[in-house]
C-alpha cells in the first residue's frame, strides 16, 4: 500500500491521545485508532513494558519510560472486535517522553519485523511529551519505495 498522500485526524481524537500521553508521561503511552475520517475511535491500551522489564530485565532491557508494549489478549481482543463490526483499523500510537516525535530504529523494527508492515495501511502516529506536555505529533506510513516508515503529512480537522 502506498504511504497516505495525508492522514486526517480530528481535533477531538488527537486531544484524546495528547490527554492519555501527558497522563502516562514520563512512561510512553500508546493505543489504537479505528473509524473513518470524520468518525474516529480511540482505544488507548495498558503499557506493560514495566512489569515485562521487571519479569525479564535482560530480555526486556528498556522499561516503559522509553518502549511500550501492548498486553497480547487485550490487542487481539480489541483488534478482532472491532473488524468484526466491520470498523477500520486506522492507526497505532505512542509517545516519546521527553524527546522528539519521530519514527525510532525500534520502533520500525516492530512494525515491520521481516521488511513488511505488521499491519498494511495503518499509520504510526508519534507525540513528544516534554515536561508532562505534548509539544508535537507526526505521523509515519510505510513506503513500498523505500521499504520503510517515512513522514506523511499530517491535518488536524474539527
Amino acid at each position: 500500500m502506498p504511504v497516505p498522500a495525508c492522514f486526517r485526524l480530528t481535533r477531538a481524537a488527537r486531544d484524546a491521545m495528547a490527554a492519555r500521553a501527558e497522563a502516562d508521561y514520563p512512561d510512553e503511552t500508546c493505543g489504537f485508532l479505528f473509524g473513518t475520517d470524520d468518525a474516529l475511535e480511540v482505544h488507548p491500551m495498558r503499557n506493560i513494558q514495566n512489569e515485562l522489564h521487571e519479569r525479564e530485565p535482560e530480555r526486556f532491557e528498556r522499561t516503559a519510560r522509553t518502549a511500550y508494549y501492548f498486553e497480547p489478549k487485550d490487542m487481539a481482543r480489541i483488534l478482532a472486535a472491532r473488524e468484526a463490526a466491520g470498523v477500520r483499523f486506522r492507526a497505532i500510537y505512542h509517545s516519546h517522553p521527553d524527546h522528539d516525535a519521530y519514527f525510532s530504529e525500534t520502533d520500525s523494527l516492530a512494525a515491520a519485523p521481516f521488511g513488511e508492515p505488521n499491519f498494511p495501511g495503518v499509520v504510526y502516529l508519534v507525540f513528544s511529551v516534554r515536561d508532562g506536555r505534548v509539544r508535537d505529533l507526526k505521523a509515519f506510513g510505510w513506503s513500498t519505495e523505500h521499504e520503510s516508515f517515512v513522514a506523511t503529512p499530517l491535518e488536524i480537522v474539527d
